[in-house]
């Protein structure tokens, strides 16, 4: 978790503090919170409900909900591309069989 935090924030950690009127660790924890939210895998409303009812400021609801879809986003992609390896040693497999 702390390395996708890397990749997501750290170089522009500082400006984001101050768009969020926060520190550097109440912004790890908000990642945090974020992250647990999203890795509960409970329905979209659930999770725009648990954010909503984290008590955040209209700006850290934004930031949460940006990560949340960032997150949706990575793990679709990372589905698609696994079933697409999937699919396609599944198709070579199937074609290079020396008996049909």
């Amino acid at each position: 978790m702390k390395e996708q935090y890397k990749d997501l924030v750290s170089s522009q950690e500082d400006k984001i503090c101050a768009l969020l009127e926060c520190d550097k660790d109440e912004l790890l924890d908000l990642y945090k919170n974020t992250n647990s939210i999203f890795n509960n895998k409970d329905s979209f409303y659930n999770n725009l409900l648990k954010i909503l009812q984290q008590g955040y400021n209209v700006r850290e609801a934004t930031f949460s909900g940006i990560l949340v879809g960032y997150l949706l986003g990575y793990r679709n992609a990372e589905k698609e591309m696994e079933q697409n390896i999937k699919d396609r040693l599944f198709d070579a497999f199937n074609n290079n069989r020396p008996f049909k």
